[in-house]
């Protein structure tokens, strides 16, 4: 623009000049023209003034005297002097005009072609007292030589204003573009500026307003869907049509261990290489939704393609592929779960199993009667037996059930845990001695006090404590400890054994459903296998910590810290 301004005035102000040149050299020509025609006039009278005395004396010495033409013509328009020209060769004057004009009021003048000279010429003629006439003549040539002479100076002047235009050209150019430089166009109309400008700035002030807020939204939108996409606890990678990635999630590079900033941008294999990855994309970005599952730093996770549409042109209804989506979900605890699903039902039915087919043999034994009257009694203590173990594993499995479900209704309180814990061992005295185990209660005077549901707690104490005694040998010992934890916000429970202990490779394994380390003696002590299970799920519940410590023929302490 700067530019264009500079040169737009510069070509005006050359015109300008050029004009103006022409015009003062049209002006200078006009009144060289006049001034020579004046001198001619002039010049003439004198000749003529001259001539009328002494005619053939002055025209002797006229050639050192003028430097116009001078002709003298007798009354019949014989040339009788040329001061240029050889008389001989010349025609008779009798016809021209200003020769005329003169014999007939003694003065004449003309303009026209020189037949003699070839040229543009001024005459100017005289009658002389004896009828005879001198003519002066001078051509326009001389006035051209004038004003050649004069064109240098003109020239130079013209440069000179040029010289000049293009300074004054820059400069005004420069002020001319400075406002509209320095205009300010985030705040278009606090600008002063030309009037010309003020459409322009109007229609700016409504651009930024609108893109003002097309900007907040977008930042909302990207703000939300950051919120969204970075929060979630799946992985979500989005791919162009080529498979090169437009945006992974946070999660989705924790799942890869990869940088995000080395991998946005690049093509979907830098991430994995895996053969199920792999074919989940090529699948999607072929436009075909895909799933596989993807084994991951010893994880397990399910792969989701998805291809992506977006329209054609204006004109093109059809849908166009334009890349996939991939979603990436941790289904480990998912997989875990329905393993345990699985070993559970068939844990439930193997245990059910086992006393209902006891119950079922006495019964069928005594029904066809091969049982001889004295051992009827012994026979319906077995079936008691196994059905009291069946209700007690029902019984557990009942409240595992609803446990996992949430579906108990509890309300927490203030429970004293040490109360608690001791009146649990005053209950199972009298079984730890039947099994000359002793059983011994430690811990402060005052109540230690913890958040959670009285009857949970009771249960998992007892789990705990009754463990204990059944896995121990006869004389051995139960140690109930409550006690506040080191920093007293607090509390600690330890039950701790000097019984049968457990194996180091059974250890990660003992809070599984029907998980039993030593099968055979588990049925003596007519354990459910779901003891320490319950325990796992009342402390997960009261949000406790669980730690076991066992050596194998020494003895177990499990420790919860609420």
């Amino acid at each position: 623009m700067k530019r264009r301004i500079f040169i737009s005035l510069f070509i005006l102000s050359a015109i300008s000049i050029g004009i103006t040149s022409a015009l003062v050299s049209f002006i200078m020509y006009s009144e060289f023209y006049k001034e020579m025609r004046i001198e001619v006039k002039q010049e003439a009278k004198y000749v003529a003034a001259a001539a009328n005395i002494d005619s053939k004396a002055f025209l002797a010495d006229v050639d050192r005297i003028s430097k116009d033409r001078i002709t003298w013509i007798d009354a019949q328009g014989n040339v009788l002097y040329d001061s240029e020209e050889n008389i001989a060769n010349m025609d008779n004057h009798a016809d021209r005009p200003e020769v005329k004009q003169a014999l007939l009021s003694g003065e004449g003048d003309s303009v026209r072609m020189s037949a003699t000279l070839g040229e543009q010429t001024f005459y100017y003629a005289i009658k002389l007292n004896d009828e005879s006439i001198i003519r002066v003549a001078n051509t326009k040539s001389n006035v051209y030589a004038t004003l050649a002479e004069c064109l240098p100076y003109v020239l130079l002047v013209c440069l000179f204003m040029l010289f000049i235009t293009i300074f004054v050209a820059k400069k005004q150019t420069k002020s001319i573009v400075l406002p509209i430089n320095t205009m300010d166009l985030e705040k278009p109309l606090s600008n002063d500026i030309y009037d010309e400008f003020a459409p322009l700035l109007r229609k700016l002030d409504q651009q930024n307003k609108t893109i003002a807020d097309t900007y907040s939204a977008l930042k909302a939108e990207r703000k939300e869907f950051a919120s969204i996409t970075e929060n979630m606890n799946e992985g979500l990678l989005i791919l162009n049509a080529g498979g090169e990635v437009l945006f992974a999630n946070q999660k989705v590079m924790n799942i890869f261990s990869k940088s995000r900033e080395k991998n946005t941008g690049g093509h979907y294999l830098t991430l994995n290489r895996s053969s199920e990855f792999r074919e989940a994309v090529e699948e999607a970005l072929l436009g075909e939704p895909s799933e596989r599952r993807l084994k991951q730093n010893g994880r397990c996770y399910q792969l989701m393609a998805t291809p992506t549409y977006e329209n054609g042109t204006e004109n093109d209804t059809e849908l166009q592929l334009s890349g996939a989506v991939v979603l990436v979900l941790d289904i480990t605890e998912k997989e875990e779960a329905d393993k345990m699903r699985r070993e559970f039902s068939s844990n439930v039915s193997h245990e059910l199993k086992t006393p209902l087919t006891s119950i079922s043999g006495y019964a069928e034994i005594m029904e066809a009667g091969i049982v001889k009257p004295e051992d009827i009694a012994d026979f319906a203590g077995k079936i008691h037996t196994e059905a009291k173990r069946l209700i007690a594993l029902v019984a557990d499995i009942m409240k595992l059930s609803k446990l996992d479900e949430g579906t108990i209704e509890l309300v927490p309180e203030e429970v004293d845990l040490r109360r608690l814990a001791q009146e649990v061992v005053e209950r199972l005295s009298s079984q730890a001695a039947s099994l000359k185990v002793s059983m011994t209660f430690e811990g402060p005077k005052g109540p230690i006090l913890v958040k959670g549901v009285r009857t949970m707690l009771d249960e998992m104490i007892y789990n705990l404590c009754e463990n204990a005694i059944k896995y121990n040998h006869e004389g051995g010992n139960v140690t109930v400890i409550v006690e506040p934890a080191a920093d007293h916000h607090q509390a600690l429970l330890k039950v701790s054994d000097t019984g049968i202990g457990i194996p180091i490779e059974h250890q990660d394994r003992i809070f599984e459903r029907f998980y039993r380390v030593d099968k055979s003696h588990s049925k003596e002590t007519g354990g459910t296998g779901l003891g320490l299970s319950i325990v796992k799920h009342v402390a997960k519940y009261h949000q406790a910590e669980i730690k076991l410590e066992s050596q194998e023929g020494k003895g177990t302490t499990i420790s919860v810290t609420f």
